[in-house]
């Protein structure tokens, strides 16, 4: 990896990794034929950027708790989770913005986006974005078979997008939209773990489930400072 957006050589005063900037390194180091099609949005998207920005910090903490990743697979991970969303850009936001209920037809343009980004990255990023890719392809993908675009289940879900998936659903559910008020730390967890009208914990990888309940103080922590 060639891009010099790490964190590993980046630390806060505690010794832990600095992310202040991170989302911005990560913007600033795409392809110049990438980053003309997507900086627009994120300049002026308050919600795509910010919640853009915390999904790289939830995704790396999350991912350093499965002891699966080096510090630079760790700033991989990260980086996809910076640019899940980016087929956004390509959305009507006139659909994105629309404070009630979606028609079938807005809910298919809206769930594109995974499709998009995956088009996007691929075509204009290549091989080194290969793993940003695949992410936004597969984040919305669901541990129970009930997720799109490809209805992937279990394992075939790619481990990447099911850390993703997982912590773009708890900040997604804390942060305030067009369409509903934030959901507290306390009330994202009992959602979470035992589900509601639309999210099952069923929907999760078990054991990614279980680390992030283990660790939900420090989650609680770096979403409320972020």
């Amino acid at each position: 990896m060639t891009r010099d957006h790490h964190t590993r050589d980046r630390l806060d005063a505690g010794g832990r990794p600095d992310f202040s900037g991170f989302g911005d390194r990560v913007l600033s180091a795409l392809p110049p034929r990438l980053l003309t099609k997507v900086q627009p949005a994120f300049h002026t998207d308050a919600d795509l950027r910010d919640h853009s920005h915390r999904l790289g910090l939830l995704t790396h903490f999350l991912g350093s708790k499965t002891n699966r990743y080096d510090a630079g697979g760790l700033d991989r991970l990260a980086e996809a989770a910076v640019l899940h969303d980016i087929g956004k850009v390509r959305l009507d936001q006139q659909i994105v913005l629309k404070p009630g209920r979606l028609t079938p037809d807005e809910v298919g343009h809206i769930r594109s986006h995974s499709t998009l980004g995956h088009a996007l990255l691929t075509e204009d990023g290549g091989e080194a974005y290969a793993l940003s890719a695949l992410v936004a392809r597969n984040h919305h993908e669901k541990f129970d078979g009930s997720g799109y675009p490809d209805g992937l289940r279990g394992e075939a879900i790619p481990l990447e997008a099911r850390i993703v998936g997982l912590c773009d659903v708890y900040d997604a559910l804390r942060s305030p939209r067009v369409y509903k008020p934030p959901v507290s730390h306390a009330e994202t967890m009992t959602i979470l773990l035992k589900g509601d009208a639309r999210t099952k914990p069923e929907q999760f990888d078990p054991a990614l489930l279980a680390l992030f309940q283990h660790h939900g103080p420090e989650i609680q922590r770096l979403y409320d400072h972020t």
